[in-house]
């Protein structure tokens, strides 16, 4: 997974962030903020800034069936996360979407397997095998 900060276009990201990142426990006062971007997974700027992070992970990790996008960090107020939401619904999850189904490989299921699913799984497993006499 990664944190991300997007507007539509980089420099805003950018600008509007950089207080944030300066400012909170967990970022500020340490590597610039453009250091950290490069050097973990934060990333701060455009829906396509965000799509290129996201399938350079996929390319380094192999496939993948899950991605975390952390928003609510730094201390941004909830519009803003809101807007980031709206912002990864929009114009990133439908790409990647695309873009992970087409790379996937032969034989890995286009929905990964859920707890539930896994667990109703095995109790039918277990629901085929004969009882045994004690």
């Amino acid at each position: 997974g990664g944190q991300v900060f997007m507007r539509k276009n980089s420099q805003d990201a950018v600008n509007e962030f950089r207080p944030y990142f300066d400012n909170a426990p967990v970022y500020g006062h340490g590597p610039t903020m453009e250091e950290f971007t490069e050097q973990t997974p934060l990333t701060v700027g455009s829906p396509q800034q965000v799509i290129e992070k996201t399938l350079a992970f996929a390319d380094y990790f192999g496939d993948y069936q899950r991605q975390l996008f952390l928003m609510d960090h730094a201390g941004l107020p909830l519009k803003t996360v809101l807007e980031q939401l709206d912002i990864l619904g929009e114009d990133v999850v439908p790409v990647l979407r695309k873009e992970f189904a087409a790379r996937r490989p032969a034989g890995v299921p286009e929905n990964p397997p859920t707890h539930a699913s896994m667990l109703a799984e095995k109790a039918a497993a277990a629901a085929k095998e004969p009882a045994v006499a004690v």
